[in-house]
């Protein structure tokens, strides 16, 4: 009944009444007939049958001109118009060549596939797919991964070029043929499909196996990873985390680790020069702590060896499932992660455990921690990150700063290298004019406040006004008040320029700061209820 309703319906389209929508519509429609009726009859057994054939033939050639060609009359695939009207096409010749009976090429490879790859080519159906179209027809003979260009053997470039001479040997004969009814053209049509099929399956096979190869190179890095962690854990149990066996295990990891980063970490810069010195730094402060008060060192150290242990986690968890890792590395979302953390952490403790910083953020630590004590609004500040905290932060690291030039010299030229660049230059003062300047102005008015306030602390009342502004109570006279508010407009002016020159640098300061100072409160109020 199916070959009989469809020559009515044909005839039917014909008709004047019959809308140009309809028409339009009416070959996807007619296509779904034909499919249906392929199944009960044999190829060419009767005048219906031809009719199924010429008809499918009909609606291949329809889809080829709805193809958009690019100026040199080759198909267009780098825009969406192009690609969609491409893939359209691809989808059409793979139902028509099952339509019309075309001898499938043989597909027993695929099952020496990944499980990536097996898993878009589950069987041994033509299942044409325009990743592989595209890569023929735009002949790509190489490409990047990870910043390495691969190449493609020339044994598969010449697969290519014969599925590319495939290709435009069923495109002109479709283009030739608008309407295939004779037998002879409708022979012609379905041998051009079967030489296709043929190319398309030996191109298939060489382009994804290379691809597959060179998947599992740009993964080597990782897989190395995984191997070096479990040899470092290995040691470790064997030898002890403090072995000289664990530390050379330790510094072939990192730097693996350093060179995964490089390729894969497109958060951060993608250092590749973090050894594993920092973590040693780290371990070295860890084992001192027993028998000492916590203090910043053990903040930071704690920080780059949680990180460390985070990506060997990770790691360890990739070591069942490298296939699912994704060839561009920084396509892996997690690993990216633990890349970047371990870069923060590990920049971190080049600066604070193997410097002058480190005594410099201790001494700052304290410095803050006491201007809390005086000034419990700014503690409550510290405690909620109140927007004010970052107006007042500032202010408090400068007077300390000023109390301890001297130590903390390393940390304020950290964020604001260009207020020391003249020091820098000149070799004489290591604070530079500018700096000595405000240091000696402040040593001046600490005096004179002490000698008008007697035995109350000048520095108390210089952290409440940093806190509270004008007004925190005092009881100074016209000259001090004077002398005191002039010295708070530079104090503000020198708060600005840290907070301008670099911000980010200021933010990781900051950040770093209040990290430590929240974790040595924890630390103290913990001994006082013990």
């Amino acid at each position: 009944v199916w070959p009989e309703v469809a020559m009515e319906l044909a005839a039917a389209m014909q008709q004047p009444n019959v809308s140009a929508q309809t028409r339009q519509r009416a070959p996807n429609r007619l296509q779904e007939v034909f499919a249906c009726s392929a199944a009960a009859a044999t190829h060419g057994q009767s005048v219906a049958g031809r009719f199924d054939d010429r008809a499918i033939a009909r609606e291949l050639v329809a889809a080829q001109g709805r193809l958009v060609l690019a100026s040199d009359g080759e198909v267009e695939l780098r825009t969406t118009e192009g690609f969609q009207a491409c893939a359209e096409f691809v989808q059409t010749l793979g139902a028509s060549a099952d339509c019309l009976g075309c001898d499938v090429a043989d597909r027993s490879y695929r099952g020496a596939f990944s499980r990536s790859y097996r898993h878009l080519f589950p069987d041994g159906k033509r299942r044409y797919r325009m990743d592989v179209l595209e890569a023929c027809v735009e002949q790509l003979d190489n490409f990047y991964l990870n910043g390495v260009c691969y190449g493609l053997s020339a044994r598969t470039l010449a697969s290519g070029s014969a599925m590319l001479v495939a290709w435009k040997q069923l495109r002109a004969l479709l283009c030739e043929q608008e309407a295939p009814d004779s037998a002879a053209s409708l022979r012609d049509l379905v041998a051009a499909i079967e030489t296709l099929d043929r190319a398309w399956a030996r191109f298939e096979h060489r382009y994804i196996q290379e691809l597959i190869g060179i998947e599992d190179c740009a993964r080597s890095i990782v897989a190395e990873a995984v191997r070096l962690e479990r040899l470092l854990r290995g040691a470790e149990r064997s030898h002890g985390q403090s072995s000289e066996a664990a530390r050379t295990s330790r510094c072939d990891l990192a730097a693996c680790v350093a060179q995964l980063n490089s390729v894969a970490n497109d958060r951060r810069k993608g250092r590749s020069d973090m050894d594993a010195e920092v973590l040693e730094w780290a371990y070295k402060v860890l084992a001192s702590r027993p028998g000492r008060q916590r203090d910043a060192s053990d903040v930071v150290a704690d920080q780059v060896v949680k990180s460390w242990l985070a990506l060997r986690t990770l790691l360890r968890g990739l070591r069942a499932c490298l296939t699912k890792v994704d060839p561009c590395l920084r396509n892996n979302s997690g690993l990216v992660r633990r890349l970047a953390e371990w870069e923060d952490s590990w920049e971190l403790g080049r600066r604070y455990l193997g410097g002058a910083l480190g005594p410099a953020l201790r001494i700052m630590a304290r410095s803050v921690m006491q201007a809390m004590d005086e000034a419990p609004v700014f503690a409550s500040m510290c405690e909620g990150c109140d927007p004010e905290l970052f107006m007042v932060l500032p202010r408090i690291m400068w007077l300390a700063f000023l109390q301890h030039p001297s130590e903390l010299a390393p940390i304020m030229r950290d964020v604001l290298p260009e207020a020391f660049a003249a020091a820098d230059a000149a070799g004489g003062d290591p604070l530079g004019a500018d700096i000595r300047t405000f240091v000696d102005a402040a040593r001046r008015l600490r005096s004179q406040l002490q000698a008008a306030m007697g035995q109350q602390p000048s520095s108390a009342l210089l952290v409440r006004r940093a806190v509270y502004g004008d007004g925190a109570c005092s009881s100074l006279g016209p000259l001090e008040e004077q002398a005191l508010k002039s010295f708070t407009l530079e104090l503000e002016r020198w708060s600005m320029a840290a907070q301008r020159f670099c911000p980010d640098d200021w933010n990781s300061c900051v950040a770093l700061i209040l990290k430590v100072v929240a974790d040595l409160q924890q630390s103290r109020h913990g001994h006082e209820a013990q």
